[in-house]
């Protein structure tokens, strides 16, 4: 016979199950604040006609003014660009004498303010032929002679950019075509580097490595720029004055020099790459020895890979001497063959702004994006103000004060 429960008792049970429950319940209830509850105050965004034309008024002339500021930096920027592909093959040769550039390989921007000639921009070349020397050797080289202008004194800094067009560093292949730890210094194995994306620049016929391996740094440029020589100086007494431009200080970004080392291979491991051969023609000996990577800071620059086939690289500069106005000569040993290939050669003169070299382009977008803005806030002046639209949160539109049809349920249940 089952026990049978006082009476009462089940109603006891019940009310301590609800009071567990309760409690329970009360002990997983977040506290009563407004943050735990969602009642935290918001500022929702009306958007009324005043604050859509006031928001559109300030941004078409924070836009506009940015793009006038960015304009006027590009234009007091004085830059000479001289494109000598072609000087090789038309200038006049070994002759002495020089001959005028066609005008279109030349490009300038100037003050008009400057001490202008009656021909600023003028530029002439020749070719002479010159022995030029290697650690302990010579090799005859075709060295290009330019003559060119400055009307007016550029002020320091002034760069020294060397200019490649459809020259594609951005070819998938070619960005990966080197080996980090072998430009680091470290003395990679052979059948490392035959693994390596290196190929097909990782070793010569004889089995031995080049250094540095890959096409990057087989391509190199290696044309060489003289600094300008200036040919009428204020100084009635000297022939000519140098201004000197450094090719090897300050032209790579800060820590570039982190990812380069001097190499710890043996001289007898290593063979330059096949485009390196007129500078080492015996190879790395004691007298050429294979260039120290962190010192170079070229080849740094030549391994910081160009997002689109024509691009500036720089080559040298003067940070502390304003370059005089007047007439200016540099030598340039042409090693680089740009005609393989379709493209072009240049050098530029620049000086530089708070936004670096001269570039139209930041004042341009911002100026339209800024005319966009002045025309969407001209559009809502004349929507809001003028041709009076219907007025804002009008009740009266609202679906359900608005008279509906009479439908066959409603006439129906009427009847």
């Amino acid at each position: 016979m089952a026990p049978r429960l006082r009476r009462g008792a089940a109603r006891d049970a019940a009310a301590q199950d609800d009071h567990a429950e309760e409690t329970e319940t009360l002990k997983n209830r977040p506290p009563n604040t407004a943050f735990r509850q969602q009642r935290m105050r918001a500022w929702q965004c009306v958007l009324t006609p005043k604050l859509i034309v006031t928001v559109f008024s300030i941004l078409a002339a924070i836009y506009l003014g940015f793009g006038a500021y960015l304009t006027y930096l590009a234009h007091t920027v004085r830059d000479l660009s001289i494109d000598y592909t072609d000087c090789v093959r038309d200038a006049p040769r070994d002759t002495g004498k020089f001959e005028p550039l066609p005008s279109n390989l030349i490009k300038a921007h100037f003050s008009t303010s400057g001490n202008l000639t009656a021909d600023p921009y003028k530029a002439e070349w020749q070719v002479v032929t010159r022995e030029i020397r290697y650690g302990n050797y010579t090799a005859p080289r075709n060295v290009c002679l330019v003559r060119f202008n400055i009307p007016e004194d550029l002020k320091h800094p002034v760069n020294f950019y060397y200019y490649l067009e459809n020259f594609y560093q951005n070819h998938r292949r070619y960005v990966a075509s080197f080996n980090a730890k072998q430009l680091l210094g470290d003395p990679v194995d052979g059948s490392t580097i035959n693994a390596s994306t290196c190929d097909p620049l990782a070793h010569d016929d004889q089995g031995k490595i080049i250094y540095p391996c890959g096409v990057v740094a087989n391509s190199m440029f290696n044309d060489t720029f003289s600094s300008p020589v200036w040919l009428n100086p204020r100084n009635t007494n000297a022939n000519s004055s140098e201004y000197l431009m450094a090719n090897n200080t300050g032209i790579t970004w800060s820590g570039l020099e982190d990812l380069y080392g001097k190499t710890r291979y043996n001289y007898d491991q290593i063979v330059p790459p096949p485009n390196w051969r007129e500078a080492y023609k015996y190879g790395y000996t004691n007298d050429t020895p294979p260039p120290d990577l962190r010192e170079w800071q070229a080849f740094q620059n030549w391994m910081m890979l160009a997002a689109s086939p024509n691009f500036y690289k720089l080559y040298q500069r003067n940070d502390t001497a304003d370059m005089a106005a007047g007439t200016y000569q540099v030598d340039i040993v042409s090693n680089f063959n740009t005609t393989l290939y379709n493209g072009r050669k240049s050098f530029l003169i620049t000086t530089i702004s708070t936004m670096g070299s001269r570039n139209i382009w930041p004042g341009i977008i911002f100026f339209i994006v800024g005319g966009i803005c002045l025309i969407l806030d001209i559009y809502f002046i004349l929507s809001f103000f003028l041709w009076k639209p219907r007025k804002l949160g009008d009740p009266s539109y609202l679906s359900w004060n608005q008279p509906s049809a009479t439908t066959p349920n409603t006439a129906a249940a009427a009847s």
